[in-house]
């Protein structure tokens, strides 16, 4: 079933709930971000957040282009280790 298919008095309903895995997801991305360190998380925050450029990313963080990359890098192996955690638990 499509949300085309969707009854009209279902739609709402239907879209409140897309609203809140969303904002769910975002408590949880938030959450585990501030597990890292101050840089990581500004670093990840430019680059696979707000979609900026490596280049861009050092520009404003005052890091060498290259030290973006490594601090991506790390603080998303960091980020994965956190999820492995939580789902052993």
């Amino acid at each position: 079933m499509s949300a085309a298919d969707v009854p009209i008095d279902d739609a709402q309903e239907l879209a409140v709930h897309d609203d809140s895995a969303h904002v769910e997801s975002s408590l949880d991305l938030q959450r585990l971000l501030a597990e890292l360190s101050p840089k990581a998380r500004q670093a990840i925050q430019y680059v696979k957040l707000d979609g900026l450029s490596v280049s861009e990313a050092a520009a404003r963080s005052g890091m060498s282009e290259s030290a973006v990359k490594v601090t991506v890098h790390r603080g998303l192996k960091a980020l994965a280790r956190l999820i492995g955690e939580e789902k052993s638990s």
